[in-house]
């Protein structure tokens, strides 16, 4: 079938009617039109990152003078629509009070980039800051108009303007009496728009405090809407029968048990899909449901953990000196060994990972003639719009996905399986339909961070330097990870995947290394995992330096401080500063022990990291008692809120380290809830002491992710200085350190 794209242009005052601005207000907009794209490629997330123009339809002055803010990020617990909600207050003079900060549905809106990668103060701020100044000045000129005075006679006054004369003009008497726009050639000049938000921090009113999130009252007092609290009259309940196992195939499926249930809707089976779903009045026969469904697979092997394990095994692949992609080397590896006093050399491996969000995931979709509507919570609504249209055969604008705030992301909800059923099952049976998944659901049916196996061959010179540096690693791809078969593979062999190679260059100064790196492919479904490959890189590459800096008898941070090179001294001034705030070097008592580890979060965030770890033999338990972060993310929109998601990524280390495993057997994963994966409890947390650093000048940096890198080897390091015992495999329990004595 010959394939055809369809391009239909949304004007931005289309857009701006369709959020409800027609009730009057004023706000920034180009004319240009916003393609919407229905054609026969598969659809595919929202990549493209914002320019200036982009935030123009993101904000308006209402008619009593307050701001709406569409903020163009999804709300996962990450806070980035609290920080952007301060950029726009900064420009505009505002407080927090007069903002109304609303997550955009997608007839809102145009497309803007998924929220992933610690990516929206990085990218959103100043598309934002530009937006909302360029507002300011434009009703700068309007009250200039309305007064007959020059622009230049207009100074700035909290939620308006001051006048010559003392008094004041608000912003609610300059929004006109129907929706006005302000075209392209009114814009101001990109070298004469002053931005408030760029002036040095001493001179912000709002970047800089520590606002609380504006849904902090509705969450604590259960008058937050998640996706699965929403319902509608009439409002049917669906679930889909899953795969028994990885690769599993549908064959066929006999509904007639199912539909013999009373309160049972109906059944569909859609054998080209591979679908099956019920659809009932009750949500409380579905499990019955599914049982008696008689549903027939063709399964692939019955993979174990060993198989797996085999088949990401690091040495295997060094035996054979075959690795596909050699990302970096310089120098002489033979030359940097014979140089070497002291040599080190150890395989580090880390596990698969779920993502064990506390919300599973939702569907609400309500599939008519003339329009479909989806309710779900999703890291990429434009990329939910797209699917749900594909597989109903839409075009994409007659499908709206309202948005809703997710309970935990982490890179596991980009998709939004439960909404693709939901649609499915309302196309068919013409009723409102609600999927959502349940623990086990999101257990076995999710995608998963892939295991790494990494190997390390490196040297110290007598005068403390390194002298080598040669680092093999094998895991699988991440970003591509869900591309099928052979096109997976491809990619695999084109280009070494950046989300599984995050972070594993080594921030250090070494003249002879080379850093080799194979993606391998297993049944086992790959994709985002909160910080991709950065952790378990980081986890090897500074469990590597600190048994350098052991064997060369230098102390482990001043050990980093002598090998970090002058390009690296934001990096070397974090790792100062938490060797300050931790007061690094005091005498350790018996069954403690105190690490170091530090890293460069996507080349951008520096942190370092100082953790205190202490062993109860009675217990036989190993916990972290205290951990220090001193970070260095740049620009601070609001301190508390970068505070608190570094004490969530700290908390998230301590978890990956101790507690966290996925496992496989018979092609299915081994876990279905937190008896089995069990994340770090809140009595076993640390206390975390937090240090911000900011040099003056620099731009926000990612922060969503950028303190777990390091907490994994930080953690392994002090279990060395508490045992003399090198842990280079995660988790890290008890039991493997100490042999059980009779």
């Amino acid at each position: 079938m010959e394939s055809s794209t369809k391009m239909k242009s949304i004007s931005r005052r289309r857009f701006l009617k369709k959020t409800g601005w027609v009730a009057a207000g004023i706000t920034v907009a180009s004319f240009g039109a916003v393609p919407v794209v229905r054609d026969k490629i598969p659809a595919l997330p929202t990549f493209g990152a914002p320019n200036d123009k982009d935030g123009l339809t993101w904000i308006q002055i209402l008619v009593d003078g307050r701001v709406r803010f569409y903020c163009p990020r999804m709300e996962m617990g990450q806070g980035a629509a609290l920080g952007l909600t301060q950029v726009v207050a900064e420009e505009l003079n505002i407080e927090q009070t007069d903002i109304e900060c609303i997550l955009p549905d997608t007839n809102q809106t145009p497309p803007f980039q998924m929220t992933v990668g610690s990516q929206s103060i990085a990218n959103f701020f100043d598309p934002v800051s530009w937006a909302a100044a360029q507002l300011r000045e434009a009703l700068r000129a309007v009250a200039a108009e309305k007064t007959g005075l020059s622009t230049e006679q207009i100074l700035d006054g909290r939620s308006g303007f001051k006048l010559p004369d003392g008094t004041t003009i608000g912003y609610a008497a300059l929004v006109p009496a129907a929706d006005f726009i302000i075209a392209d050639n009114r814009l101001i000049e990109n070298d004469k728009l002053k931005r408030y938000a760029l002036r040095p921090t001493t001179d912000h009113q709002t970047i800089g405090q520590s606002w609380l999130h504006h849904d902090l009252t509705a969450i604590v007092t259960g008058q937050m809407a998640y996706a699965r609290d929403i319902s509608l009259p009439d409002m049917a309940f669906g679930a889909v029968v899953q795969p028994p196992s990885f690769g599993a195939r549908f064959v066929a499926a006999n509904s007639t048990g199912a539909t013999a249930i009373p309160g049972v809707l109906g059944v569909e089976i859609d054998e080209a899909a591979g679908f099956v779903g019920v659809v009932a009045s009750t949500p409380f026969i579905l499990s019955e449901a599914l049982e008696v469904l008689d549903v027939e697979w063709q399964t692939g092997p019955d993979l174990g953990q060993e198989q797996i394990d085999a088949l990401l095994d690091v040495e295997r692949l060094r035996a054979e000196d075959d690795f596909t992609h050699t990302l970096d080397q310089s120098g002489d590896l033979e030359v940097g060994q014979q140089s070497a006093l002291h040599r080190s050399s150890g395989r580090y491996d880390t596990p698969f990972a779920a993502h064990a969000a506390i919300e599973p995931r939702s569907g609400l979709a309500w599939v008519r003639a003339d329009k479909v509507e989806v309710w779900c919570g999703t890291q990429d609504p434009f990329f939910v719009q797209k699917r749900v249209a594909k597989i109903l055969d839409r075009e994409a604008e007659d499908v709206v996905v309202h948005t809703h705030r997710i309970g935990g992301g982490f890179g596991g909800r980009v998709m939004c399986q439960a909404s693709e059923a939901a649609a499915r099952l309302s196309a068919k049976f013409n009723l409102p339909v609600r999927v959502q998944w349940d623990r086990a659901a999101e257990f076995q049916n999710n995608y998963f961070q892939p295991g790494f196996s990494h190997f390390i061959d490196a040297g110290v010179s007598e005068d403390g330097f390194i002298t080598h540096w040669d680092h093999d690693v094998v895991s699988s791809s991440i970003l591509t990870g869900l591309a099928p078969g052979l096109i997976g593979k491809a990619i695999d062999l084109a280009t070494p995947d950046q989300g599984t190679t995050r972070g594993i260059r080594p921030p250090y100064e070494m003249a002879n290394k080379r850093i080799r790196h194979s993606a391998i492919r297993t049944p086992v479904p790959i994709n985002a995992w909160r910080g991709l490959g950065a952790a378990p890189n980081a986890f090897a590459i500074e469990s590597m330096m600190d048994e350098l800096a052991f064997k060369s008898g230098i102390d482990p941070l001043q050990f980093r401080l002598k090998n970090l090179p002058a390009s690296s001294a934001r990096l070397a001034e974090v790792v100062r500063k938490v060797g300050d705030i931790s007061n690094w070097g005091q005498a350790r008592i018996e069954d403690t022990g105190r690490g170091l580890a530090c890293a460069v979060y996507k080349d951008e965030t520096a942190v370092a990291v100082v953790a205190d770890l202490t062993i109860d033999h009675a217990a036989k338990t190993l916990r972290v008692t205290k951990v220090w972060c001193a970070q260095d993310c740049g620009l601070v929109l609001n301190p508390h809120q970068v505070e608190s998601q570094i004490m969530g990524n700290v908390t998230w280390g301590c978890s990956m380290t101790l507690n966290e495993q996925i496992t496989f057997a018979e092609g299915r994963v081994e876990q279905d809830n937190f008896h089995s994966y069990e994340p770090l409890r809140h009595g076993s947390s640390p206390e975390v002491h937090v240090a911000l650093l900011a040099p003056p000048g620099t731009p926000p940096a990612p922060v969503g992710e950028s303190a777990l890198p390091p907490v994994p080897a930080a953690i392994a390091n002090a279990v060395f200085a508490a045992t003399g015992h090198r842990c280079r495999r995660l988790p890290i329990r008890y039991e493997d350190i100490f042999a059980e004595t009779g």
